[in-house]
């Protein structure tokens, strides 16, 4: 099968490390059930607050065509203007409502003009057309019925779920909105904790063309041989080998709320616990947290590694003590897939998304989103408890057992694929 994948978001963007698994195992376990790939990307990161130009790694495997969108300079500088007038660095509604309209408008216009010059000038043919995020859902669609072949829309979540009762929810809202109401032949949404299932029935979308599938997980065939020592050698020299290790794994965005766990380890400090937070990411808040941090009197108990390449995440959670979670959105996620995998003792935010993943003393502590007090009492519990978290890890085998890895999650979507192509 030939698929032309038409992303809004970047495969690779930090440089070799981090990027996005989701997106990247997609590609792969296509290329390995045989299929040729095409990929048309925009030549800068669509979500970074600075111009970043985009490279593609020498092995990617499939052919990669970059859109030029020459308007991103303007538009990024237009978004940093809007910024500085609203508080506390957060872009005013109703300019926010209209530069993601245009940047949807003007994103969907190069990366349509990419994929038809494939088309026409360069004689492509393509069997399906599979466009990531909702960015590049009409573009998927329009080059769908160009073709005349079906097309996929691939949704990494949502943010809607809360707020989709509310009136005029897709005129407030239209790119989040779009993704679920371009009439694609097939939406694959990401069962990550955002409740995109929720958002699909309250908009009436046919359940024949939605699917509502977990990620994939998959670890290194051979687990990590490196000591506490060999790790700290990677990180930041405040970094002490005899101090409990509390691991979160992020981008450094404002709902991934680490100034939650932050708060949190200011208080299992204050109750006598020798713990240090490990935080492996970056991202826009890394500034604000650190001030924090220092507000609350942790500067030097917080580690920051940085992006950190996905086999060393592996590595630094199979030296750790704890893991913490405690998203507003999205605690259903790879990093608490390989975090049960590693055996490790999890305190999460109570969400009804991860309910048949994490129970409150088998194998995690879960405590009240807003809760930094228990928090942090959860987290200096499970520092100094060595039976209870020993009897945690134990628990941890059965809950990794029952996940997918990506070879399992891609061999379900290529069928579906298949049958969508066969139909058409």
């Amino acid at each position: 099968m030939r698929i032309l994948q038409i992303s809004a978001l970047p495969v690779w963007p930090i440089a070799g490390k981090g990027g996005m698994p989701s997106l990247r195992e997609t590609l792969r376990g296509h290329v390995r059930g045989g299929h040729e790939i095409t990929l048309i990307v925009p030549r800068y990161d669509l979500f970074a607050d600075r111009l970043v130009e985009l490279t593609t790694p020498a092995d990617a495997g499939f052919d990669v065509y970059y859109a030029g969108c020459s308007w991103m300079p303007a538009m990024k500088a237009l978004r940093r203007v809007a910024r500085a007038m609203g508080k506390g660095g957060e872009l005013p509604y109703a300019l926010r409502w209209v530069l993601n309209l245009t940047t949807w408008c003007l994103l969907t216009a190069s990366l349509t003009a990419v994929a038809l010059k494939l088309r026409y000038r360069r004689r492509r043919r393509f069997d399906l057309v599979y466009a990531h995020n909702q960015y590049a859902a009409i573009a998927g669609w329009i080059m769908g019925k160009a073709l005349g072949v079906p097309n996929v829309t691939r949704l990494y979540g949502t943010f809607l779920a809360d707020l989709i009762r509310l009136p005029l929810v897709s005129l407030r809202y239209p790119v989040a909105a779009g993704g679920f109401r371009v009439p694609s032949s097939l939406i694959i949404c990401g069962n990550d904790g955002t409740r995109g299932d929720e958002v699909a029935k309250r908009m009436g979308i046919d359940p024949r063309r939605f699917r509502f599938w977990q990620n994939g997980v998959d670890l290194p065939s051979a687990r990590p041989t490196e000591d506490r020592q060999e790790m700290s050698s990677r990180a930041p020299t405040n970094l002490r080998t005899d101090s409990k290790w509390i691991f979160t794994c992020s981008r450094l965005s404002y709902w991934k709320r680490i100034d939650r766990i932050i708060k949190g380890l200011a208080v299992a400090r204050a109750s006598g616990c020798d713990a240090q937070l490990i935080i492996a990411g970056d991202g826009a808040e890394q500034a604000a947290l650190q001030s924090l941090a220092g507000r609350l009197g942790v500067a030097e108990e917080v580690v920051w590694l940085g992006g950190v390449a996905h086999d060393d995440i592996w590595s630094w959670m199979h030296v750790a003590d704890v893991f913490v979670i405690a998203n507003d959105v999205t605690n259903r996620c790879n990093p608490l897939y390989e975090a049960i995998c590693a055996a490790l003792p999890i305190v999460s935010v109570r969400d009804p998304s991860t309910a048949d993943l994490l129970g409150d003393g088998e194998n995690a502590r879960l405590i009240e989103r807003d809760d930094t007090e228990a928090l942090g009492v959860a987290m200096a519990e499970l520092c100094a408890d060595g039976e209870l978290a020993r009897r945690m890890r134990e628990n941890q085998k059965a809950r990794a057992a029952g996940l997918w890895s990506w070879r399992q999650r891609l061999d379900v979507e290529l069928v579906e694929l298949d049958r969508l192509v066969e139909k058409a």
